[in-house]
């Protein structure tokens, strides 16, 4: 692939990753964003495999866009949440305020990246000369497998342990929300009852 083509597909994925992101944070309903949020995933593993990282690609689609988006839409399936239950709209002035807030961060962010000391250093080199031999294992499954398991084991285990307990508390507020709609309708039902005698 040519360099122009790859630079156009990766600024179609940049702006595809950027816009469907946004979309998952300003939708009201929870599915919508869960479906944005596929799409992002999807843009994602785009981009890791223009860098040539068609590992990672393959398993941000495979885990993220699979199996924990998966997950996701099971617990908003089991939450259920009705029109009534969805969070109003919110206002232009809301919005106006969280965008300002986030252009904020950003530049806080861009600029304390651009002006860090280690950012100076790498500039200051000039252009770093690309490396021609690379390791032969470099970017195959055992090297990322060793990675992953001995040198970031705790993370990796601490991440199911999170996604285990978001399950858990999802299942016990559906639980609790369905028990008090079964009182409040079992409520109605006896006032019902006892207008008729």
């Amino acid at each position: 692939m040519s360099p122009g083509i790859e630079q156009l597909f990766f600024g179609i994925a940049a702006v595809v990753a950027t816009v469907s992101s946004l979309l998952v944070v300003t939708r009201r309903n929870p599915i919508y964003s869960a479906m944005f949020l596929i799409v992002m995933f999807a843009a994602v593993s785009v981009i890791f495999m223009l860098l040539d990282a068609t590992f990672l690609g393959f398993m941000q689609l495979l885990v993220y866009a699979g199996a924990i988006m998966v997950l996701y839409l099971f617990v908003i399936m089991l939450i259920n949440p009705r029109e009534g239950d969805l969070p109003e709209e919110s206002g232009v002035t809301e919005k106006s305020f969280a965008a300002g807030i986030a252009l904020l961060i950003f530049s806080l962010l861009s600029f304390a990246i651009s002006h860090s000391n280690e950012v100076e250093r790498l500039s200051s080199l000039g252009p770093i000369p690309l490396i021609p031999e690379v390791s032969a294992s470099h970017g195959t499954i055992r090297a990322f497998g060793l990675e992953l398991f001995q040198k970031h084991l705790l993370v990796f285990e601490l991440t199911s342990v999170l996604v285990l307990v978001g399950i858990i508390g999802a299942v016990h507020l559906a639980s609790r929300g369905r028990k008090d709609r079964s009182t409040a309708s079992s409520g109605a039902g006896e006032g019902l009852v006892n207008t008729d005698v």
